[in-house]
């Protein structure tokens, strides 16, 4: 991959790194130089199927800004997905660095490292959900990400949210914004209103909503997430995929809007009668999705569904074979959910 020099703005670089996958094959790193050093902001993926696992596209495009990786004094991960954080061991391993990630990233790096575990556990809730037992093995076949990822190294600095630093000429503040993921991060420089988004604002995609265990309201959050976002009016955005963009509030409403469209239409499956997730799923994504594009497509529609049924728009019953099903919660029930608050 030929690697150029990409400065967004002064002492901001960005380094464009190859992924291996079908319509996701770039994501975004970005280097923070001044004449105190560098940091480096995500690393990307280790590709087992590339020469030296893919180190030498980063250090090729370290070294096309004009600076090298053993300058690099910390690496700072947005969230813990592999095609952010696999490299990050090697990176470790190279620079003597530190490395900076929320520090709910542990549960991640748990996962990892129990793939065996996230499976059997994915499986229980894909049944509970209505797959049926031919697809559920061909659903949970990726929950195994161990050979992208270098290592599983820990943070040496764990970051909570509202810490400060300073890189590339600018001070940043650290905003914890969860949602695509729980330990996700964005970076906010607000001298000159540039944030790096990470995963949890992009330019032309929204980012894929998961949804993992009972209680949680991962859609709740990235909508909280978004609202920060759209209240600190970025000027410039530099997402972890595609070209940087501008009036980041603007994009923050639209995909706010996206996610709003999506609630009113799974609303509207189950307004006449109980449908499984697994059924509100091929009614919302269609029913020809390939085995991972399905997989995360139920994971979307369990995240809508657990905030609708926080907020109240449905509930959530079990059908004699004990699978859940959703239906939209009547006028009655929700006055008597209002009376008992």
């Amino acid at each position: 991959m030929r690697h150029r020099r990409r400065e967004p703005a002064p002492g901001v670089f960005r380094l464009v790194l190859p992924l291996p996958f079908p319509g996701l094959d770039r994501v975004n790193a970005y280097l923070l130089h001044d004449d105190e050093g560098s940091l480096l902001v995500d690393c990307g993926m280790w590709d087992p199927a590339a020469e030296d696992g893919g180190f030498a596209e980063l250090r090729a495009a370290v070294d096309g800004t004009g600076h090298s990786i053993e300058d690099i004094g910390a690496l700072i991960i947005t969230h813990a997905h592999i095609d952010h954080f696999g490299m990050a061991g090697r990176v470790v391993e190279e620079a003597g660095c530190e490395l900076w990630m929320h520090e709910a990233a542990r549960d991640q790096l748990e996962m990892y490292g129990d793939p065996g575990t996230l499976a059997e556990e994915m499986r229980a809730m894909l049944a509970d959900h209505g797959v049926g037992p031919d697809e559920i093995g061909e659903l949970t076949a990726f929950e195994d990400w161990r050979p992208f990822v270098h290592s599983l190294t820990g943070a040496t600095r764990r970051l909570e949210g509202g810490e400060t630093f300073d890189a590339g000429g600018r001070t940043w503040t650290v905003i914890h914004t969860p949602g695509h993921d729980l330990a996700h991060i964005c970076l906010w420089a607000s001298d000159d209103r540039i944030l790096i988004s990470g995963d949890t604002l992009l330019g032309s995609i929204t980012p894929h909503i998961d949804f993992r265990r009972g209680d949680d309201n991962p859609l709740g959050d990235y909508l909280a997430s978004l609202a920060k976002i759209e209240a600190l009016e970025p000027a410039l955005v530099l997402p972890g995929h595609g070209r940087p963009f501008e009036d980041g509030a603007e994009r923050a409403r639209v995909t706010a809007r996206h996610h709003d469209r999506r609630l009113g239409a799974i609303v509207q499956v189950v307004r006449r009668e109980p449908h499984t997730a697994s059924e509100i799923t091929n009614e919302i994504f269609g029913d020809t999705l390939l085995n991972f594009e399905r997989r995360l497509a139920i994971g979307e529609a369990l995240a809508h569904l657990a905030y609708l049924r926080r907020n109240g728009e449905v509930e959530r019953i079990e059908s004699e074979d004990k699978k859940f099903l959703y239906k939209k919660k009547s006028r009655r029930a929700r006055d008597i959910d209002d009376d008992d608050q």
